[in-house]
């Protein structure tokens, strides 16, 4: 018998981005033609509201192919029933490619079960909060919505379909909570990257990728908001688009040492042991998370506060207050308890306590 080993996927080697990606107006009435390099048997995964949108267009453009389909409807969580659920349907109808369609949590769930059953998968984002159709990472959570572990993958999704059309007619905040995904990759970058001695060059490409978004963010950032609240499909909501789920992609694969994550993510994970929290968006408790990060980094109250006022005009109001959350002395407890050990809370090149966090949630609720 041949021997197998496992090579983590985060040591072993790089990933750099899907094998292919369009941003296109109607693309999923061409998404036939891509979906035929991959397969020929397909699973559609995805949420009713996504489904809506991208369903009717995406299988007429199958269907012209001879492409033989079937359908799940995704509801609830990244959590290990759900992706089982598509793992059994996968396997009953003998699938040979998964298609993802809606958010981060349909997409994952979708990427998850791919990765286990070693198909193929495609990304079909409905809307653009967090970089999930791109990314060889999904986190798993319990069927209450708490954080349970990291998945890191052996693949990228194969092909990534966005039409911006179904974006831009999309509620702005999911694109907001997009937004503040992708900005952390900048500033917990920079976090991790403080710490090490002789980055890598692949460090130090995914660090000038990180401030190149950065700089795109601020600058176009709350235009690109604009458009989408008035369902215009804009330059700039394109470009934001792209920034949220390809750009950012590559930055977390190329920086798998710096950009996968460090005390603004472990903050969300940590948020998820609030029940209230379970309802807010991903990108809005990262965004919360990198304000405790900075107060962490012992940033100047002027340098934050410049964030803080960035972020307000993104529509988060990073605090327990502007999140609606009950702020009490249990709740920091329960955060700090759940994220000091996270594995991307170890990312930071200071030893954080729970001690620290609390101290910094009390700072950010100041302000």
């Amino acid at each position: 018998m041949t021997k197998k080993a496992y090579l983590d996927p985060q040591t072993a080697y790089l990933q750099a981005a899907p094998a292919q990606y369009i941003n296109e107006k109607d693309i999923l009435k061409k998404a036939g033609a891509y979906v035929s390099e991959w397969g020929e048997r397909v699973l559609i995964s995805g949420g009713v509201r996504a489904l809506k949108a991208a369903e009717k267009e995406l299988t007429d453009s199958l269907d012209e192919y001879g492409i033989y389909w079937e359908k799940n409807v995704f509801k609830g969580e990244v959590s290990q029933s759900n992706i089982n659920i598509i793992k059994e349907k996968a396997e009953e109808m003998n699938a040979d490619l998964i298609i993802g369609v809606g958010g981060g949590k349909a997409i994952d769930t979708a990427k998850a079960a791919a990765e286990d059953l070693r198909l193929p998968v495609a990304a079909v984002p409905t809307i653009a909060a967090t970089c999930a159709a791109g990314s060889a990472f999904a986190v798993v959570y319990t069927e209450d919505g708490q954080f349970e572990r990291d998945y890191f993958m052996t693949q990228n999704p194969r092909l990534v379909m966005v039409d911006p059309k179904i974006i831009a007619e999309a509620p702005a905040k999911y694109l907001k909570s997009g937004i503040l995904d992708s900005l952390a990759k900048w500033y917990e970058g920079k976090a991790v990257e403080s710490g090490i001695e002789n980055p890598s060059l692949e460090t130090v490409v995914a660090m000038n990728l990180a401030e190149i978004l950065y700089n795109k963010m601020r600058n176009q950032a709350t235009t690109a908001v604009e458009q989408c609240e008035n369902n215009e499909l804009g330059l700039e909501l394109k470009e934001i688009i792209d920034l949220n789920i390809y750009l950012t992609t590559i930055i977390q694969s190329l920086g798998q040492n710096t950009s996968r994550g460090a005390a603004a993510h472990g903050i969300h994970n940590g948020m998820t042991a609030i029940s209230e929290s379970h309802e807010l968006l991903h990108g809005l408790k990262v965004g919360y998370g990198i304000i405790v990060q900075l107060y962490l980094e012992d940033k100047s109250q002027e340098y934050i506060d410049d964030v803080i006022d960035f972020f307000n005009q993104l529509g988060l109001v990073p605090s327990f207050k502007g999140l609606g959350l009950p702020f009490t002395e249990k709740n920091l407890k329960k955060i700090a308890a759940k994220s000091v050990n996270d594995t991307v809370m170890l990312k930071m090149p200071i030893k954080v306590t729970e001690e620290m966090i609390i101290e910094a949630m009390n700072e950010v609720e100041k302000g």
